[in-house]
């Protein structure tokens, strides 16, 4: 039987993709406990996943402390076998999706100084996705800036273009969990670094700390060099620059965990898209 046909199976799809990971996670042990659904794995795997992405919240972790071993152990044993690996092949959306939100939560964590967290997800990511080919990033869609900036750009003020100068300056710099200097940076030193050089803006250090402090702005009101901010259902876990609103595109310059300093439009990112928060301000 394929399990493709299988609505138990279909609605923990959707219902995953949805971001409903506690409904995933109940119903997919309620299969588990069900001999009629032995034949596969895939209620094994969607309760791997809910538990990284419930596992990501402080509170839920503490609650459930072995969370994290037991998904690790459910996706090791799942690359171990045939089915697993058709699974696996079957759902690579979903496993890149679930890569780029633990190296953010690795690099929140790392920031906290919580080294024990922060070996722990490093951990998992290798145990998960090394030597894995299948698994691909989602930032594909990256963009090559043009050497001027766009027609929208030029509208803004001189500060904001110093801010955008100082950002593009950057571009193709990797990633660097809790870097804070063009050796490499993670998503928050790069903004802090950025606004510092060009706005005198001294900001605190972390996205969520960056988020609370920031002048909130609805999106109607942006502009190049605000900056962007994401939640992966945790809290806020990432921030980037806004570089470009122009002909309704949503551009902008961040660190990726893939790709190190890059532009991305989020309106063409589903990935992005989905985990948008909100904008925030430190430019008059």
């Amino acid at each position: 039987m394929s399990f493709a046909q299988v609505i138990e199976f279909d609605l923990l799809e959707m219902r995953y993709d949805q971001g409903h990971y506690k409904s995933v996670l109940r119903r997919a042990n309620r299969l588990i406990d069900n001999p009629e659904f032995d034949y596969s794995y895939l209620p094994k795997y969607y309760k791997a996943l809910a538990s990284l992405q419930l596992a990501q919240n402080e509170i839920w972790l503490k609650r459930n402390k072995n969370a994290l071993n037991d998904a690790t152990d459910i996706l090791v044993e799942l690359r171990g076998n045939l089915e697993g690996r058709k699974i696996v092949k079957a759902h690579i959306y979903e496993l890149s999706t679930l890569k780029m939100d633990l190296e953010q939560w690795a690099s929140v964590s790392q920031m906290d100084g919580n080294t024990q967290l922060f070996e722990q997800i490093k951990q998992i990511l290798e145990e998960l996705f090394l030597g894995v080919p299948e698994v691909y990033d989602l930032e594909e869609d990256a963009e090559t800036p043009d050497e001027e900036f766009t027609a929208n750009s030029t509208a803004i003020s001189e500060k904001r273009k110093q801010v955008l100068q100082e950002a593009k300056k950057h571009l193709g710099t990797p990633y660097k969990w809790a870097g804070i200097d063009p050796k490499g940076f993670d998503c928050s030193g790069y903004t802090s670094y950025v606004l510092l050089k060009t706005a005198d803006k001294k900001i605190n250090r972390r996205a969520v700390d960056q988020y609370n402090s920031s002048k909130k702005l609805k999106a109607k009101q942006v502009k190049p060099g605000d900056l962007v901010f994401f939640d992966n259902g945790s809290g806020i876990s990432h921030v980037g620059i806004i570089y470009s609103t122009d002909n309704d595109t949503l551009q902008m310059i961040h660190s990726s965990t893939s790709l190190g300093i890059s532009i991305v439009d989020i309106n063409t990112s589903s990935y992005w898209k989905q985990r948008l928060a909100g904008f925030g301000t430190y430019i008059d």
